[in-house]
């Protein structure tokens, strides 16, 4: 019976650390120290390809993709291409 009370006691706690965590993460807004040194997508996803490759862009955001086979999705948006 003992065994019982001590999973039962590891369920729960292990259950409330985790909801502990999630409030404590969700909370959290990206600031500008923790965004330092990612990339800035902040012109509408166009991104450049290689000036040797062809490319087409998308025709939703307007994101500049390689043309190759394998090729099907936008690579900012995932929207179809073709």
């Amino acid at each position: 019976m003992e065994s019982w009370l001590w999973l039962a006691a590891y369920v729960v706690g292990f259950g409330v650390l985790q909801l502990l965590l999630y409030r404590h993460f969700s909370r959290k807004t990206p600031t500008a120290r923790s965004t330092e040194g990612r990339p800035d997508h902040g012109g509408g996803g166009r991104l450049t390809a290689p000036e040797d490759a062809e490319t087409v862009p998308c025709q939703h955001c307007g994101t500049i993709n390689e043309v190759h086979p394998m090729v099907r999705y936008c690579r900012f948006c995932a929207d179809t291409l073709r």
